[in-house]
């Protein structure tokens, strides 16, 4: 959606102190709303403050570009200072919002926080109130309107971005709404097909033939695809929503990654896949077990995806870290990710591959989704990875129970 506002022509808005007055203000009210965007994004984790953000800020930088570009020698010495302060804010600023998609929120309110970033705020923000003052000040006696009508243009600007904000903000709530509810829809009548081909396949209505029995299979398979693909989507969007229930009770976190491996025993022999353990019995957490098996499920499942043909090797380690948390990390001897894309692969959609001959499907919500369940529990996940053809490892921090 673009947004155009018509300021007056009015001769005294030309004159070159109004206009410089009109871009300082403009460049001041930019600078608060990035710092907030930004600093919204560190406490939320809501997407549509980093969006906000990667919007507002190639404006703000074209401004001052602009008025570089026009101004008279004075002038220009201020405007590149500026310049110079606004870079600096847009460097710890980018870094949060990258801190954030890694998974390391607390991190990234640290470093909005900091004295540094509220000193380098400050050069910027009391420069242009200085100047502010000063061009007003000079143009009292000349031409009165002016500074109204400067004044008048900036405060269109702010209630029209004001107003455009709610208004996204509120397409974005029935976008999502709208998205749970259809997902809900979708995944209904899924339940009672995979149930019948169920009963189908155990011949309890009849006996069926060996190639009835293949179709059947892959009716299930595709069915059961499909059923996954639909939850995920539905627990995306009620993590969005801050919908998703839990149910959380005290638990030991080395019995919950055996029942899953148990679960997943027969998938991980049909795959040649060995997996090998290091568990610390005894870690309780408050959790909700069946979420965190949600987790577990999918990790070791793309770990799997992604390890060699017939020797695949997946170890599995549980330590208590800083006597306040667990560490669970899933390491592969798989493919890899590139150091570049490490902090994309929980953002909700994204793919390491989007070439229309990708080996592995998904939809790019199964991540996303675990990192919504993981930081409901005031943890975090991470990944790393060295480079390419180098394995993965995935490690998550939970709060132990103390006693």
């Amino acid at each position: 959606m673009k947004c155009i506002v018509n300021f007056r022509t009015d001769k005294k808005l030309n004159n070159i102190m109004s206009m410089r007055l009109y871009n300082i203000q403009l460049m001041r009210y930019y600078e608060e709303v990035l710092a907030q965007s930004a600093r919204n994004y560190a406490f939320t984790g809501d997407k549509k403050w980093e969006q906000r953000y990667q919007i507002l800020k190639p404006k703000s930088d074209q401004l001052l570009k602009n008025a570089i570009k026009i101004a008279d020698k004075k002038d220009k010495e201020f405007f590149l200072a500026m310049d110079k302060a606004n870079l600096d804010l847009v460097e710890i600023e980018t870094k949060s919002l990258e801190l954030v998609n890694n998974g390391q929120a607390s991190l990234a309110v640290k470093l909005l926080e900091s004295d540094e970033y509220e000193r380098r705020r400050k050069v910027l923000r009391d420069g242009l109130t200085e100047q502010v003052e000063t061009t007003e000040s000079n143009e009292l006696d000349t031409s009165s309107q002016s500074t109204n009508i400067v004044s008048d243009s900036v405060k269109t600007i702010i209630d029209l971005e004001r107003e455009l904000y709610e208004k996204l903000r509120k397409a974005d709530v029935i976008k999502e709404e709208f998205l749970a509810m259809i997902t809900h829809e979708l995944k209904t009548p899924l339940v009672p097909i995979i149930g019948y081909v169920d009963i189908l396949l155990s011949q309890k209505l009849g006996k069926i033939n060996d190639t009835q029995k293949q179709k059947l299979e892959i009716i299930k398979t595709s069915t059961g695809f499909l059923l996954k693909m639909i939850s995920d989507l539905l627990d995306a969007q009620k993590i969005e929503l801050g919908q998703l229930a839990m149910v959380k009770n005290p638990h030991y976190l080395s019995q919950i990654i055996k029942d899953v491996l148990a679960r997943m025993r027969p998938d991980l022999e049909h795959n040649s896949v060995m997996v090998t353990t290091d568990l610390q019995e005894n870690i309780s957490c408050l959790c909700d077990n069946t979420r965190i098996e949600q987790v577990l499920i999918n990790l070791i499942s793309n770990a799997m995806d992604f390890c060699p043909k017939n020797n695949g090797k997946i170890n599995i380690k549980l330590r208590l870290e800083d006597n306040t948390h667990a560490k669970i990390s899933i390491i592969d001897n798989g493919i890899g990710i590139a150091k570049s894309k490490l902090d994309k692969i929980f953002v909700k959609f994204y793919q390491i591959d989007t070439s229309s001959t990708r080996e592995h499907g998904g939809t790019g919500l199964g991540l996303s989704v675990c990192k919504g369940i993981i930081e409901s529990h005031g943890g975090k996940i991470w990944a790393e990875s060295e480079k390419t053809n180098n394995g993965t490892q995935i490690h998550i921090l939970l709060p132990i129970l103390t006693h």
